[in-house]
Parts: C-alpha cells; structure tokens; sequence
C-alpha cells in the first residue's frame, strides 16, 4: 500500500482516535489531529519532536503499530528491554513480557537518537577522518615507494659503475705487470741472442784458424798454435723460459653479494597499524536517571577539612585530596563498610588534584609539578615553567588533561600530554579571546564520553565545554531557578557511561545533571552539604565530597 491514503481511507488520530489526522511526528511515528499535538509535544523532550504535515511525511517509515495480527494494529507505546522491541498493551497482558523490563518507547527513541547523533559525531569527528587520513597516508606511500625504488636502483647502478671502474683498474694493473714481464723476459732472451751471436762468431773464427793450421806447411805457425777451447767449455744446453700465468679467483655468488652489497630488510614493514577505539566511546548500555537518587553509602573521612577531589579505581577502591599533605586510600567493602588507609607523600606542598592513569597508578598535581605515585614512590612526570598546575583527568586515550595558570595570573590553559609530550594546547577561540578567566579561581576539568572537554570555570560561574579539536560547543551557566535560589557557583565536575556531565553547585548543595549538548536533565540534592568534588565509579555510581570531610556514594542511575 502506498504512503498516502486514497480519498476512500480515513485516518484519525493515534491519540483521541476520532479526529481526522492533519499532523505526522516523524521522531515517535505518531499521527496527530491538530488538538493533540501540543499533549504530545509534551512527552519527554518538546525539542525532541519533529512534526510535518500528514501528507508530506517520509515514506518508508514503519507506522508505530504493533507487528501481531491478532492485536489488530494497536499502537505501540512501550518497549521490552529484554526483547529490544515495541510492545502493546495487548502484548503487557498477554503475560509474553512478564518479569521484564518495560519501558516507555519515547525514552527508547530519545536514547538511540541521542546515540545516532553520538555516533554521527564520533564518525564525522574521528572515524572518517582517521580513515581518510590514512587513505592519503597510503597513497603518499605509494608515491614514496616508487620514488625511493627508483633512488635504489639508481644507487645500486652507480655502485655497479663504480665495481666496473674497480675490476678494470684490477685488470688494468695486472695487464700492466704481464707486459713488464714480458719486457723483461724480452730483453733478457734478445741479450742472450746477441750474447750467443758473438760466440758463434768466436767459435768460426776459431775453426777457421784450426783449419789453416792444419793446412799449413809453415812450421811457425804450427808451432804457435794455441787451443782456445778453453773459452768454450761452457755449452748452451736448455733455455728456462717461464711464462706468468694469470689465476682467477672463483667468488662464490653470496660472497660477491656481500663483496658488492645488500639491502637492508631488517626492519622492513609494510602494514598499517590500526588503534582499536576505547569501547566506551559507543558500546555503552542505556540507563535512566532515578526519579529518586539515594545514598547508598557516607563515608566519613579522616579529614575533617575540605576533600578538594575524589577518584575511583574499580569498584571497591576510593581516593581523596584535602587541604594537608596526604592522599587518603578508602577501601570499601561490599557490605558497604569501610577501612581506611593513609599515605602520606613526602612532599612539602600538599597534593591538590589527583586522577589515575591508564595503569591505575595515581597522577597528582601541586603547586609546581605533576606527579606518578607508584608502589609508594614518587616520581616527578612534569615540572612547568611559568605555569601553576591545577587540576588534571586522564583521557580514553590515556593521555593526561591539565588545566593550568601562568604564574602572573593573567593567562589559563588546557594541556594534553601524551606521557611527558606536548601533544595540544587550548587557550583562545577563533577570534582570539580566552576561554578561562585567568583569575587565580578553581577549575576542573573532565573528559565526556565522547571526547568532549569539559572545565570548570568557578570564577566565571559556567562550565566550558569544548570538542576533542579545542573549539568551544557551549557554555552552561546553570538555571533560573536552583533548590536555593542562590548563583551557580561550580565546582567539581565528572561525566558518566551516557555522556551526561554531573556538576557539583556548593552554594545550592546540589549537583547539576546535563546531558552532552548541555540542555539541564535534572538537579540531585538529596540532603548534601557543601558537594565539592564528583567522581564516577564504573558501575555509574556517584561519589560526592563534602567540603566537611565527608564522603557520600550515590545511586542516580537504573539499569
């Protein structure tokens, strides 16, 4: 059937049922007369509503109807948890559902919109460009590779050059030793030719006289005769020639690899290295705030004086800050009870805020230096120059956000390190005026679930909240009307598993619930005096301390 009704249909509203529709609310998939519009407009968020003309609504868009024929098309305003679907009022009584949770489906629609718009931004802000970035980074690579292949190649050319231009100078060397010996042997041989010449010179002559004595009658020259054979006693036998002879050297082929070079691959890689997203940023299960907080444990701390700040690790392990040298250990048992622990740092300023990092060792600020707390041993991280450390929050990337003034008071800025780098620094917006009152005041600072940055701001009475980048997304001042009737004074701030950022208000002993684009959800006042600094649990559990020494766990939130 197609979306719009034929002029033979007549559709009436879902909520009286006997008007002729005229409205569609696309967040609820409602169809409204006109009368029942504003009623409608009133359940959960009037800003979460999103109404068009009957006619001009999307199509393909389920109507909120319920899916069992035999209910025939009940509306559906509830939602099964357990099942993860809509449900009727036929479907409650039909006991299908019993012992489950059921819930309202505005606040199931509420949620995953909220969840989408979470996601969207999580996508546009860090998934997208992350998978841009490195398609850009792989392409540049490539372009990289072939550039470098080619200097390679060209390297290992002019390497092989500069080897021929060797093995011909070799060659050269031991042609010219062959021809010196040559020369040698040459002149050697043509002086014994001449050497020999001369004495078979010699040796006719003397057979030529030999002979005339024989042949002659003259008895003087007979008798004169002398035998000159003694001149040639010694008879050329053998000529010793030695010729050179040149032997090469047979170069196994690894031997000349490594005689000419190699390639370094020892470190060669080629891959792409991928980060896993912390699973907070989008797994997190939806939870309502109680109608009714309730404290569900107080816990008396040593100090009587102010607990400046509160963090947990686990579920059983609670630390605080005051105003003296110590960092108080509160162990909690699950009887509810508590024992306390104390240690002390050896430090001569007392330590003003404390986080965990990513390994659950304490990281603590003081007047001059951040500093890891580890197996009771301190090690100095961070010492600034000219700059006060104040108050600090590990990241879901563990890294470290403190929030600082400089020593003259004038300026104040957030810092991200990575370990003891540098990494970002968030000062001024993009007209160039700060965002922090440089007054020597109290600012904490937290990071939301969905790497939003959130900083108190006492001095200025707001809470600063700016995106993972530094760009400022709002600024909440607090409400006309508070428990009090007094001005919003903030000062401690934590944020919970659905991105909502909890504000504690001591001059109205409240905290101040808003969610992550800063509308107000709700105030939690239950008897608290003078709230200062918040920290949540992992099980969503608020703790509050009290600036007279008191600590209070918290229940504001149903599975």
């Amino acid at each position: 059937m197609d979306f719009t009704c034929s002029a033979q249909e007549a559709v009436y509203c879902d909520l009286c049922e006997t008007a002729l529709v005229q409205m569609h609310c696309d967040t609820c998939l409602i169809n409204l007369c006109t009368a029942c519009v504003g009623g409608h407009m009133m359940i959960g968020e009037p800003t979460g509503h999103q109404f068009v003309r009957f006619q001009s609504r999307r199509p393909g868009q389920h109507p909120n109807k319920c899916l069992i024929s035999t209910h025939y098309g009940k509306r559906c305003d509830l939602f099964c948890k357990q099942c993860q679907t809509q449900v009727c009022s036929s479907c409650i009584a039909s006991g299908s559902h019993s012992d489950h949770k059921i819930m309202e489906i505005q606040q199931i629609i509420e949620f995953r919109k909220k969840k989408a718009a979470n996601d969207k931004r999580l996508i546009n802000s860090l998934i997208l460009p992350s998978y841009v970035t490195m398609a850009q980074q792989l392409q540049n690579e490539l372009d990289h590779i072939e550039k470098k292949h080619e200097e390679v190649v060209r390297e290992i050319e002019k390497h092989g050059e500069l080897k021929h231009l060797d093995i011909n100078k070799t060659v050269n060397i031991l042609k010219a030793e062959a021809d010196a010996i040559r020369n040698n042997q040459v002149q050697t041989l043509q002086q014994e030719i001449t050497a020999i010449d001369g004495k078979i010179s010699s040796i006719e002559e003397v057979i030529e006289n030999t002979q005339n004595v024989l042949d002659s009658q003259s008895l003087i020259m007979v008798s004169s005769y002398v035998s000159r054979c003694q001149e040639f006693k010694m008879l050329p036998q053998t000529v010793n020639v030695k010729m050179p002879q040149f032997k090469d050297r047979v170069i196994p082929q690894t031997e000349q690899n490594s005689m000419f070079g190699s390639l370094s691959v020892d470190d060669l890689q080629t891959e792409v290295v991928y980060t896993e997203i912390p699973a907070a940023l989008y797994s997190s299960p939806f939870k309502e705030l109680m109608e009714n907080p309730e404290i569900v444990n107080t816990i008396q701390s040593c100090n009587s004086a102010c607990l400046y700040s509160v963090v947990c690790r686990g579920k059983d392990m609670v630390f605080t800050t005051c105003d003296d040298c110590t960092i108080e250990n509160i162990k909690l048992t699950e009887k509810g009870d508590s024992k306390m622990q104390r240690s002390r740092t050896e430090l001569e300023n007392p330590p003003w805020d404390i986080t965990l990092d990513k390994d659950g060792h304490l990281v603590y600020t003081d007047e001059e230096t951040i500093n890891l707390l580890k197996n009771d041993k301190i090690q100095v991280l961070l010492t600034l120059d000219n700059w006060i450390p104040l108050n600090l929050c590990n990241t879901l990337y563990g890294d470290l956000l403190v929030i600082m003034d400089s020593c003259d008071q004038k300026q104040t800025r957030v810092v991200r390190y990575s370990g003891t780098e540098e990494k970002q620094s968030i000062q001024f917006d993009e007209k160039g005026q700060p965002f922090f009152n440089s007054y020597n005041g109290y600012k904490y600072i937290a990071e939301n679930r969905n790497l939003d940055i959130c900083v108190v701001d006492c001095q200025a009475g707001a809470v600063v909240v700016l995106d993972q980048a530094g760009k400022l997304r709002f600024r909440y001042t607090g409400q006309m009307s508070t428990p009090k009737n007094r001005l919003f004074c903030p000062l401690g701030l934590t944020t919970d598993s659905q991105c909502q950022i909890l504000i504690s208000d001591i001059s109205n002993d409240c905290i101040h619930v808003i969610d992550q684009d800063g509308q107000f959800l709700r105030y939690i006042d239950c008897g608290l005096k003078c709230p200062w600094g918040l920290c949540t649990d992992m099980d969503d559990n608020l703790y509050v301390a009290e600036k007279g020494g008191t600590l209070r766990k918290i229940k504001y939130l149903s599975n």
